[in-house]
């Protein structure tokens, strides 16, 4: 079992095949009324005063009430970066077929792969995993500070690829995933790319980090459970409303360590508590992987030569 520790790229290093189109991009001699939108910084803002002329909305303190630019959200080129799986990347019903920075060579069809995203400046990488993904398959791949190509490889996401009548019939189904797994990424990839291939393409998060091996994972102990964000309450009028939020996903997981690692890993996984991480119970058990915040570490102190211990990860949605 391991826990993965993010690494969050600058976004000034990513490239997506995604035009930025949610609002105009902020212009320092624009004087702004109240309400308007801008993108800056791959992300949205709105001006919360008249006249805003002048003021940068990424140098804007948002955590104070007199902020004049007030943080939105992500753009949907770059809401797969924002660390909540239902802001999710969401391709364009009808992709534009030129991406100028794409090479050619690689024979990527920006047509029939609507979303492609570049993610350059990695270093002490080895994890890659996408979450929330909509797609047919997804081709991965790594190159390293000289542009040599370290791993190309494709992935069917969707549970069977055909491409005839007979295939349809005996290929066999192996299920659908929503997440794109690698522990293995060579240690000197520099720069990655992803390109996902389908109609009505998402992707709720990329997730790079580097893994931690924290023990043996015991299944029989591991429990996850479903927590929706709707709500029932009364309304100013005494009507009994339903308020529609997203459903997070919890899981405690149960692994057992030797006294030696459990020295190792004890003083990591409380530096990494209340961080965003990836747990990974089983590489090839979709459902034992998840992404959210390290939460509670819980263990006993009855065992001579080992440790069992739990802790939680808190999804966020």
């Amino acid at each position: 079992m391991y826990i993965a520790r993010e690494f969050s790229p600058d976004l000034d290093q990513v490239r997506t095949s995604l035009v930025e189109d949610d609002a105009p991009a902020w212009d320092v001699e624009t004087s702004y009324p109240l309400n308007a939108r801008v993108v800056r910084g791959h992300r949205i803002y709105q001006s919360a005063i008249e006249d805003n002329l002048g003021l940068d909305p990424l140098l804007e303190d948002q955590s104070v009430l007199a902020a004049r630019w007030v943080f939105d959200s992500f753009t949907n080129a770059f809401a797969c970066f924002d660390g909540v799986l239902t802001n999710a990347t969401v391709a364009t019903e009808d992709p534009g077929a030129e991406v100028p920075w794409l090479d050619p060579g690689l024979g990527i069809n920006p047509t029939s792969a609507p979303i492609i995203i570049e993610i350059d400046g990695l270093q002490g990488i080895d994890t890659l995993i996408l979450f929330g993904v909509m797609a047919n398959s997804a081709r991965l791949i790594c190159f390293d500070v000289v542009d040599t190509v370290l791993l190309d490889e494709e992935t069917n996401l969707s549970g069977r690829q055909v491409s005839n009548w007979w295939e349809w019939f005996l290929e066999p189904f192996t299920g659908f995933s929503d997440k794109l797994v690698n522990l293995n990424l060579p240690g000197t990839t520099r720069r990655v790319l992803v390109a996902l291939s389908g109609s009505a393409v998402t992707l709720g998060e990329v997730f790079l980090g580097d893994r931690l091996f924290v023990g043996k994972g015991m299944a029989q102990h591991t429990v996850g459970r479903s927590i929706s964000g709707s709500r029932y309450s009364f309304n100013d009028y005494g009507a009994l409303t339903l308020a529609r939020g997203p459903t997070r996903v919890e899981m405690d997981y149960a692994v057992v360590a030797p006294k030696l690692l459990w020295d190792q890993v004890k003083p990591q996984l409380d530096r990494l508590s209340g961080t965003l991480v990836a747990s990974i119970g089983a590489e090839l058990r979709p459902s034992s992987i998840h992404f959210g915040i390290l939460g509670p570490v819980q263990w006993a102190e009855d065992l001579p030569d080992e440790y069992e211990y739990s802790f939680t990860i808190m999804g966020v949605s």
